[in-house]
């Protein structure tokens, strides 16, 4: 009976990729837990029902580039019991000068944890609608799928529609109506590239009358995050707060926005600080992530293909951590990592698996070199000690033995091993 509970392997947005002889190249931290560790090697076939196989086969075998299809079929997850999981397959290709080949990516969630989610969801949503009504609060929201741009305001209890169009008729309108001040037609322009882009979390503070329909001009703030699905860009959602009455606008100096990440790495140490002093029996890893054969790369490639290879590994893990701990571009190729609720050795490799394997992924697909390798260290509170700087230090030492050992591992610092540092 044990084994039919959803809680203990509940799979929601499980995604991943395989190839068309069904191998699991790339997946995210749910569906490595849910098929089992050793599902990065093996065929997904192994793991479907043998009633369903020749099912979905036959699905994927029909599927042309570009289109996708759902379906429901059984599952085994790690414990060997079977779960009705409902499948969305799409089909895709890449190509290259040197390679071409197709590969599928599967999103994958069970039904049952499906209708308890949906459920929870119902009476969040209502939680939040009557937070937003107290606040009288104004938001955007923008839909990378339809190009559906809208700004709503909730009064009463009611959403107030005050744009609903097509981001493109917008910009138009914009443009033609002159709704933005000349003064900050520079910040616009950089909130309008962030919102094509895609960028993960920004926030931008330009003149305009767009919300008062006068001609004259407010000064409003606007703070955007980006919802990604399946690694794309999906909505983006922004508050907007109207800041003539509270403040004088000044735009920033470029040298003020650079210091911002000066002490990336004292923005680590504070997190997790911060972490033990409101919640005593926390739990957390620390890593720190470097690309291996970074200067060799360089010295062969460039400078700037080594920066974008940086680039995407930090975006990338930024977008897997979420909402769930903190990451720090400490300096370039030293990426610092803390994720909450990483207290066991399963969950711990089934996110190191995902984080490895989604970056590998996404530098492929923008340069075309699947190659890439790194070296992570690695320390657990509270396993590797209650004082933070012992903690702290051990991370560092984890990474200095893989420089020690060689590239492409991963070292958790354990005191049985390692030794105790004072």
């Amino acid at each position: 009976m044990e084994k039919n509970l959803i809680e203990k392997f509940e799979l929601l947005d499980g995604n991943a990729i395989i190839d068309m002889n069904y191998c699991v190249l790339t997946a995210n931290e749910q569906m490595y837990r849910f098929l089992g560790i050793s599902a990065s090697v093996i065929s997904i076939i192994e793991s479907i029902h043998q009633v369903d196989v020749d099912d979905f086969m036959d699905v994927c075998e029909n599927l042309k580039e570009d289109e996708y299809v759902d379906m429901v079929l059984r599952i085994r997850r790690s414990d060997n019991s079977y779960r009705w999981i409902l499948l969305h397959i799409a089909k895709f290709a890449y190509r290259s000068e040197d390679n071409e080949f197709e590969y599928l990516e599967i999103n994958a969630s069970d039904i049952l944890s499906l209708k308890r989610r949906n459920m929870t969801l119902q009476d969040t949503i209502k939680v939040f609608r009557q937070s937003l009504n107290i606040k009288n609060e104004t938001f955007m929201i923008y839909d990378y799928h339809t190009k559906r741009y809208q700004i709503n305001s909730i009064l009463n209890d009611e959403i107030h529609n005050i744009i609903d169009m097509n981001i493109m008729n917008l910009k138009e309108k914009v443009e033609a109506e002159h709704f933005i001040d000349d003064s900050t037609m520079d910040e616009y322009i950089s909130y309008c590239k962030d919102i094509k882009e895609g960028t993960l979390s920004y926030k931008h503070i330009f003149k305009t009358n767009i919300l008062n329909d006068t001609c004259e001009f407010d000064t409003v703030e606007l703070t955007v995050h980006t919802i990604y699905h399946n690694g794309k860009p999906n909505k983006a959602i922004g508050s907007i707060h109207n800041l003539s009455d509270k403040v004088i606008y000044e735009k920033e100096e470029e040298g003020e926005k650079s210091d911002s990440n000066k002490d990336a790495s004292l923005e680590l140490y504070q997190f997790c600080a911060d972490s033990i002093l409101y919640k005593a029996n926390c739990e957390f890893s620390l890593f720190l992530l470097e690309i291996d054969g970074y200067e060799e790369m360089e010295r062969q490639k460039g400078t700037s293909y080594v920066q974008d290879l940086y680039k995407i590994a930090l975006r990338t893990t930024t977008q897997l951590v979420g909402k769930r701990g903190i990451v720090c571009d400490i300096r370039q190729n030293l990426i610092g990592i803390v994720v909450k609720d990483i207290n066991n050795e399963v969950v711990l490799r089934a996110f190191i698996e995902s984080l490895r394997n989604q970056i590998s992924w996404n530098v492929l697909l923008t340069h075309d070199n699947r190659q890439i390798t790194f070296s992570i260290g690695i320390a657990r509170y509270p396993q590797n000690g209650l004082d933070m700087d012992i903690v702290y230090k051990k991370m560092y030492q984890a990474l200095n033995i893989c420089h020690m050992r060689g590239e492409n591992r991963y070292i958790i610092y354990r005191e049985h091993l390692h030794g105790e540092l004072t």
